[in-house]
């Protein structure tokens, strides 16, 4: 008998999967779940308009380290806004097909809900709040 393992993944394979939902014509989920308009926003900056410094991709990798000593500099609205677009931003809708995100997922078709727990943010006021793009 196969081990759970090798069990999972000859039933994973692609010759066993049916049509995806995308292929099936299924409409695209939502973008974003709904958020408590009754709540206080604070505005980001807008990820295109924040200017940031040009450092080479190997240059990125070599000095990457962890770390577990925080600074205790705060973020910028501007490098906060910029952190969240490189990890949950929208780069382009497909409308009624795919949402293409800075974060693969199957199908493109994935919706987030990001919650930050501000505690160091110039300007914003240290609570837990929920990061969505508000529709145009």
């Amino acid at each position: 008998m196969d081990s759970i393992g090798q069990q999972f993944i000859k039933q994973t394979k692609h010759s066993n999967l049916g049509p995806s939902d995308q292929s099936s014509g299924k409409p695209q989920p939502p973008i974003q779940l709904e958020y408590d308009k009754s709540q206080p926003v604070v505005k980001l900056p807008k990820p295109s308009e924040i200017i940031t410094e040009f450092v080479d991709v190997r240059t990125v990798i070599e000095q990457r380290k962890s770390i577990r000593r925080y600074s205790n500099i705060p973020l910028t609205m501007d490098q906060l806004s910029y952190l969240l677009w490189c990890t949950q931003g929208v780069k382009e809708v497909f409308q009624g097909t795919a949402t293409l995100r800075n974060v693969p997922s199957a199908g493109a078709r994935h919706v987030f809900e990001t919650y930050l727990l501000i505690n160091n943010v110039d300007g914003i006021t240290p609570g837990l709040y929920k990061y969505f793009k508000i529709p145009s």
